[in-house]
Parts: structure tokens; sequence; C-alpha cells
């Protein structure tokens, strides 16, 4: 018990501290929109390329938090802890061959999961939200005016603070569905052997869906600027710009799942070789023609059932779907615009002030995101997902600002393969440890210069086991590499590296003992 009140200590140290931090990026294009996004899921699936959708955690230990999709948390059957940040080193390269190396480190999110009853789970927890940190400047000929520097400078983002329930709502449907056709004489039986079964696998999906949401609290505040300089004329004021937003607001997003599990294949083989084995039978007694022989299997095969062959590893399809909402964020801004003039040392004299306004309120409206994913699960080795997700930044709204934003296509994939999942023995834990491979490819939201800035990734991870008797824990490790920009050389491309790290603990937490 002393164990458990030092990590939920150690995790409220942690929420106190990333809500207080200001998460950093230099990102040059999370100047557009609200910044640059977040990952929404921890380091087990950046390893796997971010898909998530339809990705289930493990009913045995370790148990893992898919907050992506809250439908996830119903299947939730121990206590889970997770913590985990991440490091960043970035190579940006502009025009004229120029080029800047940046790097930086986050702590990224706090999270605990744990089960409600046998068919639900809840999950809380806080990470970021999106990225504001940028500082770029343009130079541009402006006609009777000459030299013009344009340069721009960002830096805040917001973070999440969320709480989240799902729940399997028919998990007993499949059970009743058995008992209600296991008694049942052959002669009240009102179905065929067929129907039964074609029955049993819609109950199968039905018992396995699942239903989750989160309510999400958005809040940060976001500082964008802008210098206007003219370095070559003493006509014209320089102009300092400045708005500061501050925003706390609910949002919400829901998910579901279900899958479909095939425990026995049709033995076309066992079959085959039955049949086989009573033709060298029929042959060894030579009493039979060439024609008697041939109508023997020919009889054979209309006559002889198909069995069923149990898988050793079982085989699972899941699917899954989930919704980010747009809703409108209630915000406050304070603006300041004023004109200034260099002195000999380079410091600045202001001259006047055009505006200043604190307090403004305004709204933040968020794009809507839905997505929809698949997966395929072999016995307790392999795990591949894929995700297919479209946010809609069209109907995006910043303030009153207006942005030539689009709407953004997401496509991942992921696979986890673990070579023996409940090993034991010499060896063991080389056997245990999970391994995984994933790539991500976004169209992205911002248009420039008739071209998207798009971002795509190849990412690998290793999940560590590590705990012993009924503690089962991991420490996930992925590395990302991923290139942000596009085709035109005018615009900045970001070639960046990425590792996450995370650590699970897993273990049976609020047990109530009848005995000390």
């Amino acid at each position: 018990m002393k164990n458990k009140l030092n990590i939920l200590l150690v995790l409220t140290l942690f929420l106190a501290f990333s809500g207080n931090a200001q998460n950093s990026t230099f990102n040059p294009y999370s100047r557009y929109g609200i910044g640059e996004m977040a990952q929404p899921t921890f380091a087990h699936n950046t390893g796997m390329g971010g898909a998530h959708i339809a990705l289930k955690p493990d009913s045995t230990m370790p148990i893992f938090l898919n907050i992506g999709n809250p439908a996830s948390y119903a299947l939730i059957r121990l206590t889970t802890l997770e913590v985990g940040g991440s490091f960043i080193s970035a190579t940006l390269k502009g025009n004229n061959n120029t080029s800047a190396k940046k790097w930086g480190t986050n702590f990224a999110y706090g999270a605990l999961g744990f089960p409600v009853r046998a068919n639900g789970g809840v999950a809380f927890g806080l990470m970021p939200y999106s990225f504001v940190g940028y500082q770029t400047q343009t130079k541009a000929q402006e006609t009777n005016i000459g030299n013009v520097d344009y340069k721009f400078y960002g830096d805040g983002g917001l973070s999440k603070v969320f709480i989240g329930y799902g729940m399997l709502p028919f998990n007993k449907r499949l059970i009743k569905y058995r008992s209600k056709n296991l008694y049942i004489h052959d002669t009240l039986k009102t179905m065929t052997h067929k129907q039964y079964l074609r029955g049993e696998k819609v109950n199968k999906i039905i018992s396995d869906f699942s239903v989750g949401f989160n309510v999400n609290y958005i809040f940060g505040n976001i500082s964008n600027s802008t210098r206007v300089e003219y370095p070559n004329s003493v006509i014209y004021n320089n102009t300092f710009r400045e708005r500061i937003l501050v925003m706390g607001d609910f949002t919400g997003n829901f998910g579901a799942q279900t899958g479909s599990t095939i425990d026995s294949i049709t033995d076309y083989k066992g079959r085959k070789k039955r049949i086989e084995e009573e033709v060298k039978a029929l042959l060894a007694l030579g009493t039979l023609s060439k024609e008697d022989l041939r109508k023997k299997t020919d009889s054979l095969n209309r006559v002889t059932p198909f069995n069923n062959r149990a898988l050793r590893q079982k085989v699972k399809f899941t699917f899954g779907y989930f919704m980010n909402l747009n809703n409108a964020l209630k915000a406050s801004y304070t603006t300041g615009v004023y004109n200034y003039i260099l002195n000999g040392s380079g410091q600045e004299i202001i001259r006047d002030t055009v505006l200043y306004q604190t307090n403004q309120k305004s709204t933040i409206r968020l794009p809507l995101e839905q997505g929809f994913g698949f997966g395929f699960k072999k016995g307790e080795r392999l795990n591949i997902v894929a995700d297919f997700a479209i946010t809609d930044w069209q109907n995006f709204k910043y303030i009153n600002e207006v942005h030539d934003l689009r709407k953004n296509y997401r496509v991942a994939a992921g696979v986890n393969f673990v070579p023996e999942k409940y090993a034991a023995g010499s060896g063991s834990f080389v056997r245990k440890i999970n391994y995984r491979l994933g790539f991500s490819y976004q169209t992205g939201y911002i248009y420039l210069n008739n071209s998207y800035i798009s971002d795509y990734s190849v990412s690998a991870g290793i999940g560590i086991p590590v705990g012993m008797g009924r503690l089962s824990s991991m420490i996930n490790i992925s590395g990302q590499y991923g290139i942000m920009g596009s085709s035109d050389p005018s615009l900045i491309k970001q070639n960046y590296w990425r590792v996450n790290f995370g650590f699970t603990f897993c273990d049976r937490w609020f047990q109530k003992f009848r005995y000390d």
C-alpha cells in the first residue's frame, strides 16, 4: 500500500509540474491555427505509427491506456498508471541553403486508469494539446519603400486535462444466447446448426462492442507577435503587434470498438487426408476395379463431412471509430500595437501606442475530427492496426481571424510483435520483449504557395517488461523520424527525430481483503 501511495504522490507532483510547465516547440508552422497539435497517444502507440482507433488493450497484464479511443477503457482490468516524455531534435532548412538545428525535451503525459465493475473502466490524466514556438523572418522589397523585414515570434501552448469512461453494454449477450440454445432437445429446435453458428457470430460481435467518451478541459495561453521593420528608411516607423490569448473551456470526444474472434477453421486438409486413407484402404483390398475405385472416391468426396480444426492462436479482427467534437471554446485575449524606432545602439524607442485592448472575449472553434480503424490480432504474438482519419480545419475559427486552412487526411499503420508473452524460465525476459514498427502520413491542413505542408514519418520501438509475481509493468521506448514541409523550395522544411519514452505500471489496487 505504501508503494501505491508513493506512485500516486509522484503522479500528483508530475501533473502539477506539467500543468505549470510550458511545453516548447520550434516548428515554424506552429504559427498557424492553435499551434502544432500534440500526439493524441502514449509511448506504446507512437512506436506503431500512432495508430490507435481499433487498438484494444490486452485483457491480461501488462494493460496499457489507449486514450485516443475511450471505448478501449472498457477492457481495463488492472489499475494502470502511465507517465512519459519525449526528446526531439530537428533540422530546419530554408531557401538559399540556410539551415538551423534545434532540440528540446518535455514531460508529455501522466494518466491513471482503473476498472469499474466487470464491464467498464475509467481513466483520467493530463497531457499537452498543442505547442507554439517559432521565430522566423522574411524580407520583402516594397514599392516606393525599399527593404522591409517581417519578423514573427510565438510561444506557449495548450494542455488537456481529461477524464473518461468506457463500457461493454452487451458483454453478456453471447453467454445468454448460448445458454438459451444449449439445453434444447433436437425435436424442439427451431433453427439449423448453420443458423445457430451465424447467430453466435453476430452475438460475439455485439458482446465485444464497447463505447466510451472523454470530457476534456483545454487550457493554456498562446502569445503571437509580429515586427515590421524598415532598416533603410528614416521616414517610416517600425511596428510591433502582439496578442496574448488565454483560454480554458470544456470539449469532448467519444468512440466505439468491436471485434470478431475466429477460434476454429474448416479443416480442409484433415478431410482430404481422411478420404485418401479410405481410398488407400480400398486399394489395398485389391478387389475393386479402377472404375469402381473412382466411383467410391467420388462418393467419399460427396459424403465426407467437413470438421472444424481449433486454432492454436486465435485470430481476431477489430474495428473502431472515434470523433473529436468541434466545440466553440471560450477565450480572452489582450492585443497591443505600437510604433517605434531604433536608436544608434539598437534600443527601441516607442513613438506612439496605436492599440491596446485587454480582456477581450472571443471563441475558438475546434475542427471536427473523425476516424475509422481496423486491426488484426493473431494470438498473443502479432497485432496489426491501421487508421484513417479526417480533420476538418476549413471550419476552424480563431478569434476573428480568417484562415485558409484545409482538410487534413491522416493515414497510419503499425505492428506489435512479442515472441512469447507468457514465457517463463531461462531466457524468458528476451522472449517477452515487444517489438514495434509503424508509419504515419498527413496531407497537412496548412496551404501555402499552392502547396500543402505535409508530414510523414516512420517509427520503431520496443516494450521492455519489468516486475515480478503479480506485478506486470513495461518501459516503452520508440524512435520516430519524419519530414514536414512541401515541395516548394521557398518554404521551410523540417527533418526531425523524436524519441518517446513511457512507463506503464499495472497492479491490483482498491481490492478488499477478507483477512489482513
